[in-house]
């Protein structure tokens, strides 16, 4: 019995709870699902262990202290590093590893279009769930999953989220978190 109330103490409560809301539409380029949901973020510390997170892909809660690098990257990061960005108004977008190449170049050209330290592009690691969606545009408490890089969903997206979040800056990762590999 007391073996269970530590344990019930030793473990920290969600940061973020579960969908609040949740719209589903076509995806105007292929015909397939998008889904737009929106989940609050019930914390924001910083912290440096791996994190269990209510939703795959998260948007939202307690994260690393290093964010990601912002730009593209080639293999997954780690969520609680980009899951920092999107609390300085970043937007994710992520795609499965085995997107096709002309669907992730609309990704890559998307992300090159937007002003710098407002994007990041990563392929999601074969943990995260997308509930079978090929991408997702992630920014603090939205997610949109898309069953095909939607270039109008995701501008739509970026347009109404992007910079709206509590801590919206356009900086940079500390040169100390990119150096350490904990950012990017």
């Amino acid at each position: 019995m007391i073996l269970l109330a530590w344990l019930a103490c030793a473990t920290p409560a969600p940061t973020v709870v579960g969908v609040a809301s949740i719209q589903t539409t076509r995806c105007a380029a292929c015909g397939g699902t998008c889904r737009e949901d929106t989940a609050p973020a019930l914390s924001r510390q910083h912290r440096s262990e791996d994190l269990d997170y209510a939703l795959s892909p998260p948007c939202g809660g307690d994260h690393d202290p290093c964010w990601a690098a912002w730009g593209v990257h080639e293999e997954p990061v780690r969520p609680e590093s980009w899951v920092h960005n999107l609390e300085h108004g970043g937007i994710v977008l992520l795609h499965t590893p085995g997107l096709p190449a002309d669907e992730r170049a609309l990704l890559v050209s998307f992300a090159d279009s937007m002003p710098p330290g407002r994007v990041v592009v990563a392929p999601w690691d074969g943990e995260m769930d997308l509930e079978g969606a090929q991408a997702a545009a992630v920014a603090w408490e939205h997610r949109l999953m898309l069953g095909c890089v939607d270039l109008a969903a995701i501008t739509d997206f970026y347009t109404r989220w992007s910079g709206r979040a509590p801590e919206d800056t356009l900086s940079a990762p500390s040169a100390g978190c990119m150096d350490s590999g904990g950012g990017g």
